[in-house]
């Protein structure tokens, strides 16, 4: 017998004698290949696990139940019960406290059992989910470590969009996408997130809404662009194509409100560039950045500049005699 063998046999000793010692703690299981403990593997059919984590479940016991209904999806994935236990896992979780986890049990429902009676259901809590973090509720990370959620909701979100884009929760969800977006000054992604609300879901009551966030959306970016007065234009246009869709009344007005501060931004831009042209006494291409301020936004302070200014220059561009 060589050593390798007796080390062997010696372990099995060990184990056999550390099991009878325990109450048979643990045991071995040929479909395994591995040592496993009774007390915390799943009872020998699902619906004996299932009457377990239910228990749990019905006494509060929500981390307990969580763990059980969680041991039932791992060890019966085809069950029949798997999908209600996945669900209730996720419930269980979100009972707790622990929306993160909650999310991840409701994903697994909605992407492992489409065709389950659970998919409304786990896209319904999903949605609850990403409310109570968009709302500002913290999601736990590590521990009693809280932090806000706001990205996870956007992931949330996302995922009821590209999973059920149609279903009950497919317009909202898509719109608070955008807000979560807004909310987070990301105005590119915020823009994208309201048009494709606007485009896909052209019936939803939330239209309205997202056209006149669009355009917000396109004059936050058209701050940010000092000499680029494409930005402007296009936030210009957008506004204008929403007052042209006579929108409720409160909109309406903080619609024209933006237009006109887009108006003075535009104009005070041409007048920079009027101004550079005066500067390099030429005097035509001045005059026509003047007149264009004069022209297009006469609402604005700067029209009444610009006509001092091209009063001035037209003086200086007469000959003498």
């Amino acid at each position: 017998m060589n050593k390798l063998t007796r080390i062997s046999i010696a372990f099995v000793g060990l184990m056999v004698i550390v099991s009878s010692h325990a109450d048979a703690a643990w045991i071995w299981t040929p479909q395994t290949r591995r040592w496993i403990n009774p007390k915390s593997a799943a009872k020998d059919t699902p619906a004996e696990q299932m009457q377990v984590s239910l228990n749990y479940f019905e006494m509060g016991d929500y981390a307990k139940s969580a763990k059980e209904f969680t041991k039932l999806v791992k060890t019966y994935p085809r069950s029949e019960l798997a999908p209600d236990a996945q669900y209730l896992a996720g419930v269980s979780f979100e009972l707790e406290g622990s929306l993160s986890h909650a999310f991840a049990a409701y994903k697994q429902v909605v992407e492992i059992y489409p065709f389950s009676g659970r998919f409304k259901d786990s896209i319904e809590r999903e949605f609850a989910v990403a409310e109570a973090l968009f709302s500002g509720e913290k999601m736990r990370v590590l521990g009693p470590v809280k932090v806000v959620g706001l990205d996870k909701a956007i992931e949330i979100y996302d995922h009821i969009v590209q999973h059920a884009p149609y279903g009950e929760y497919g317009d909202e969800a898509q719109f608070r996408l955008g807000d979560s977006y807004l909310r987070q000054k990301r105005y590119e992604e915020a823009n994208r997130a309201f048009q494709k609300m606007t485009e896909e879901y052209a019936d939803s009551p939330l239209v309205e809404q997202a056209k006149f966030k669009v355009a917000f959306c396109a004059r936050q970016l058209s701050l940010k662009a000092s000499y680029d007065q494409s930005a402007t234009d296009e936030a210009i246009t957008w506004y204008e194509k929403f007052i042209a869709t006579q929108p409720s009344p409160e909109l309406l007005d903080q619609a024209k409100e933006s237009l006109k501060q887009l108006h003075t931004i535009k104009a005070e831009g041409l007048m920079k560039i009027a101004e550079f042209y005066e500067i390099q006494k030429k005097w035509d291409a001045a005059s026509v950045y003047y007149k264009q301020v004069i022209g297009d936004y006469s609402d604005t302070d700067t029209a009444a500049q610009a006509a001092a200014k091209l009063g001035v220059i037209e003086a200086k561009a007469i000959p003498k005699k």
